[in-house]
């Protein structure tokens, strides 16, 4: 299957939403906070909107899983859900780095089979489905994506976060042999550098990543050959009751279980 509907109408939602998050971006942006290193602006509100409306009128019924609303019992035992994050990376936005992105995937049979990543501020995305990933610019052209492993797991360019940086990803680092660094934002962002050649390994460990989170990512990162477990080296659940995921591995592919291999006494 191509879900080439599915991707249209993702693609739609996502440069809609993406229009809306713009008209908000301002230095005078009004911050809510859910928790802890977790805040929420008038742009996440906006995007959901947007976004809600476009899948609802596309695909009326299919249960939604979106960040910034309660979570939508209906999709457990649903054979497709939508999973998404309407705004990922909220705090590079909030601090005016280019880093932020609009997040939409797909879930059938418990499988993230397609997913788009849109880059407001650069006007460009990122999406894969059925063995196909692509960045797709500005005007509409379209550039096919495929991972390039790294020769070993020390030549590997990791990619760290530029607001969450935890201790765990030095200790990761030096078990791993790793001494290249790419600081990047977002979830979106990290695994959209992997695909670009920019970096090979993205590693999350402890609390923080969700479904919404990972989704996507994972969708366009298999369909250009690389791979994303949890930090244990699990398939993700994206049929699971919690959207709570236990870290996060998105690699090249060929070095993936080597690199969960070493880490595993951290998680």
């Amino acid at each position: 299957m191509s879900y080439e509907r599915e991707m249209a109408a993702a693609r739609r939602a996502a440069l809609a939403a993406s229009a809306r998050i713009l008209d908000l971006y301002t230095p005078e942006v009004a911050v809510r906070w859910k928790g802890e290193n977790d805040p929420v602006t008038a742009a996440d509100e906006a995007s959901t909107e947007v976004i809600l409306d476009e899948l609802g009128r596309s695909f009326p019924g299919e249960p939604v899983l979106i960040e910034e609303r309660a979570d939508d019992a209906a999709r457990i035992g649903a054979e497709r859900v939508w999973i998404v994050d309407p705004l990922d990376g909220t705090r590079e936005f909030i601090d005016r780095i280019p880093e932020f992105c609009v997040m939409i995937g797909l879930v059938e049979g418990g499988e993230p089979v397609a997913g788009v990543v849109h880059v407001p501020l650069a006007g460009v995305a990122f999406a894969g489905a059925a063995g196909r990933a692509v960045k797709i610019g500005p005007d509409g052209e379209e550039r096919p994506l495929r991972c390039t492993a790294a020769r070993g797991v020390e030549s590997m360019r990791l990619v760290v976060s530029r607001s969450h940086r935890s201790p765990l990803i030095t200790h990761a680092r030096e078990l791993l042999g790793i001494s290249a660094e790419v600081p990047s934002g977002s979830v979106g962002m990290k695994v959209a550098r992997i695909l670009l050649g920019e970096a090979d390994l993205y590693i999350h460990l402890g609390p923080g990543i969700k479904l919404w989170d990972a989704c996507s990512p994972d969708a366009i990162l298999r369909a250009g050959g690389g791979r994303m477990t949890d930090a244990a080296g699990a398939a993700i659940d994206y049929t699971a009751r919690s959207v709570a995921v236990g870290g996060l591995v998105a690699s090249a592919g060929p070095l993936h279980d080597e690199v969960v291999g070493r880490i595993r006494c951290l998680v």
